[in-house]
């Protein structure tokens, strides 16, 4: 392997590491208990987690991996989409239902869903309005936010790993930990990375603002039992923030 192509990786794992780090300390004083087959289900998350952090990141630092030429990872966002598919095929523990993957509602939450993420849209389009300065405005960018995030993300953090972290560690009245370690990743995802000379780059806005909707989007999967809703508000979000942009 060329010295470029194994620091290119190294930077990669060591950056998924770190966010594995810092989300570690939570995990371990809220496990429900320290059974083997608990931390078994945390390695298989660990694992799950690097891989399609990996393969998301892959075809960014790899031209050759690439496989569409947009100005969006395309090629990301579908190895991350199969690496959860073939999670799903290959651990069978659960159900997809455990991962909250199933269009079925939770009917006592459908209206109450439906009222906050029209509330977090609205709240976008005013954010979008003041303060995003992105004018990119095409056909692909469209169909990229209206599919590519909602769908990875949504069914990585607010289904696979919520799914496996609900299993092992305890609920308290206030907010369920497994919805503050999957938002914390979120965050980091988009906020927390690592330069080419291994220096930690921290962008504050990013992280809370994806932080925070990590915990509203995993909230409602909770209390609905299906990631739908927060799929929905996802892409919708992410488009109407594009959309507003424009007319600025």
């Amino acid at each position: 392997m060329k010295p470029i192509i194994f620091k290119k990786m190294i930077k990669i794992l060591l950056a998924n590491l770190l966010h594995l780090a810092i989300i570690f300390p939570i995990v371990f004083f809220t496990l429900k208990n320290r059974k083997k087959e608990t931390f078994k289900i945390l390695l298989v998350f660990c694992i799950y987690f690097l891989i399609r952090s990996i393969l998301l990141e892959l075809p960014l630092k790899f031209r050759d991996l690439s496989f569409f030429n947009g100005k969006w990872n395309w090629s990301g966002k579908i190895l991350a989409i199969l690496s959860s598919i073939f999670f799903l095929l290959l651990y069978k523990k659960f159900s997809p239902k455990d991962y909250f993957l199933t269009l079925k509602q939770n009917p006592k939450f459908t209206k109450k869903g439906i009222l906050i993420i029209t509330t977090i849209l609205g709240i976008l389009s005013v954010l979008a309005f003041l303060y995003n300065s992105s004018k990119e405005w095409d056909t692909e960018t469209i169909l990229y936010q209206l599919t590519m995030p909602g769908i990875d993300e949504e069914i990585a953090y607010r289904g696979i790993m919520l799914g496996l972290l609900v299993k092992v560690l305890k609920s308290n009245k206030f907010l369920h930990p497994a919805i503050l370690v999957t938002a914390l990743l979120f965050g980091m995802a988009h906020g927390l990375s690592l330069t080419h000379t291994l220096e930690v780059k921290f962008y504050v806005f990013s992280f809370l603002n994806t932080t925070i909707l990590g915990i509203i989007w995993a909230w409602i999967t909770l209390k609905s039992r299906s990631i739908l809703l927060a799929l929905i508000s996802h892409n919708l979000g992410n488009t109407t923030n594009r959309l507003i942009s424009i007319f600025k």
